[in-house]
């Protein structure tokens, strides 16, 4: 399962964190569209099966927003404990003694680190400006 944590970004989240009930509205925010934006990359790059029937490509799950160590996140795609009508797309991601991994959903965030930081900077950014107008 992939995780976004707001880092990186020290003095602007400090700016946000100042701001109360409205900062963690603007974080959240921040998560969610960042989370929509993953969660699209990971649908293309999941393997999907030739037959007609469901994906787990269509039914990748981005959780509520969690805080650890003062630290906010959300997970995104596979995790190790699922046992949904989905629960192979872990095998896929991290593979099997028979099945090697692809780490589609890793490569996901990986290959778009840029652009999450980009999409989680610009709406904190937003949120402040229009908290201060």
């Amino acid at each position: 399962m992939a995780k976004l944590e707001l880092q990186g970004m020290d003095e602007l989240i400090d700016r946000v964190n100042k701001l109360g009930e409205k900062g963690e509205d603007i974080k959240r925010n921040a998560l969610k569209k960042a989370g929509k934006f993953v969660k699209e990359s990971m649908e293309k790059k999941a393997p999907r099966s030739d037959l007609s029937k469901k994906h787990m490509a269509d039914h990748i799950e981005v959780s509520e927003i969690e805080n650890e160590d003062g630290v906010d996140f959300i997970k995104i795609g596979p995790n190790k404990g699922d046992n949904s009508e989905f629960y192979y797309s872990k095998f896929t991601e991290w593979g099997t003694s028979k099945i090697p991994a692809q780490h589609w959903a890793e490569k996901s965030v990986l290959e778009n680190r840029k652009k999450i930081n980009e999409v989680i900077k610009e709406e904190l950014e937003r949120g402040i400006i229009d908290v201060t107008e």
